[in-house]
Parts: C-alpha cells; structure tokens; sequence
C-alpha cells in the first residue's frame, strides 16, 4: 500500500476507530466479571463496600434527596484505587497496543518485543494523562466523572444517554455541564503523546484524530456500563451452563 495512502486522515481516522473497536471487544468481559467480583467483595467487606460506591455510584444521582458529593480523599481514591488500581485501563492498554502491532501502527516502530513495549507503554501514558486529567478537572470544576445510568428503559433511549453523558456531566446539584475536562484530556492527551511518534506524525494532526478516536472509546466505555447488569445477568447464565 502506498506511503500516502497509510497516511491519508480517512485511512487513519478508519485504522484508530477499528483498533479502539478492537480494544472494547477484548476488554467488555472483564469489565463485566470485574463488575462481578467487586460486588461481591462489597457485600463482605464494608471497607470494600465504600470503595465500590465509590467508584460504581449507586442508585441516587446527582440532585436528588439522599445524594452525597464526592469528598477530596473519595477523588483521589477513585483516581489511584478505582483506576490506577484497577486491572481494566491496563488490559485496554495491553489490547490496543496489540492491535497496533497487529496494523503497524504507528509507522516506523518495529513489530518486535521492542516495538510493542514502545506502544504499551505509550498507551498506559495516554490512559493516566486522559484519566488524570478529567478527574483533576472535574474537581476543581465540581463535576462527578463517574457515569450514572440511564433513568429510562428502552435500548436506544439508554444508547443514547450512554453516548449523552461522553460529553456531560453533573454538577452535584444534578445539574448537566460539558464536561470539558475529559475533552481536554482525550485531545489533549493524544496530541501529548504523539509528539513522540516517528516523524511524518503532527500532534496537530494525528493527535486529533487519535482524540476522535478516544471520545468513540469513551462512549463504548459508557455503553458497557449502561448495560452492565444485562451482561452481569448474560455471565451468569452461561456461568450456570
């Protein structure tokens, strides 16, 4: 294929939407069993219990009567415990950087042992700057970055508020805000790092691409955990099996 072709916007725009694709395959069932095991260790430990409401809010959303704020120590716990600590962002690192072994993506670095750990690492740092800063944001805005499900029934009403709330958030009087934070954090974090990229890679280019691409991730992240309790209930029944 022609130098030019692999570098077309389309192309790679097609080539980033199909490798964050690829990385919400692999990573969908151990979201759900993660799910799966972090509930059942609440219901032991009341200790684990904070920690899972925590970072899984429960039933009471923003606005309503009963609704508590996330505290600074919450914050940091969500941020080093329920993400940092979580085995997730990890394992959609270790998927992505697969799928771009798989492509050659990007061009320039080898398919060798060398060449992947160059596009993990890559996309751990990616994940901890995007994460990092849509969290930090969100505090010093008063926003949750945690995703409330739907109060609706109906596939594509729920699609929809999944896809919704990719660029909103609440405030904690349940008030809606763009949740300028994660943006940032996508478009921002891609540009970063793609300023270390072989050369014929622009942070201006590429790197907004490449945030495209992480936004449709965020929303694929938002329709799992619209539907984790008909995933949970679909485990299970194979689990019965």
């Amino acid at each position: 294929m022609p130098g030019s072709l692999i570098r077309s916007p389309l192309l790679r725009t097609v080539r980033g939407a199909l490798l964050c694709l690829f990385a919400l395959a692999l990573s969908s069932g151990l979201f759900a069993q993660s799910s799966i095991i972090e509930s059942d260790a609440a219901a032991v430990d009341a200790a684990a219990a904070d920690s899972l409401a925590t970072s899984f809010p429960g039933t009471i959303q923003p606005g309503e009567a009963g609704f508590v704020p996330l505290t600074a120590s919450q914050r940091t716990s969500l941020f080093f415990k329920g993400y940092l600590g979580s085995p997730l962002p990890y394992y959609e690192s270790l998927a992505t950087s697969g799928g771009q072994f798989i492509v050659g993506e990007p061009e320039g670095w080898p398919r060798t042992s060398a060449g992947y750990a160059q596009r993990a690492g890559t996309a751990v740092t990616l994940l901890v700057v995007e994460e990092g800063v849509h969290e930090a944001g969100d505090a010093a805005l008063g926003l949750d970055p945690r995703y409330y499900r739907c109060r609706c029934s109906g596939l594509w009403r729920r699609t929809g508020h999944a896809f919704k709330m990719t660029f909103l958030a609440y405030d904690s009087l349940g008030h809606l805000h763009l949740d300028t934070p994660r943006l940032v954090g996508d478009y921002g974090g891609s540009m970063l790092v793609t300023s270390w990229y072989p050369s014929g890679y622009a942070s201006l280019v590429q790197g907004v691409q490449m945030g495209h691409a992480q936004v449709g991730y965020d929303a694929g992240i938002n329709l799992l955990r619209e539907f984790t309790p008909e995933l949970k209930r679909f485990l299970h029944r194979i689990k019965r099996q």
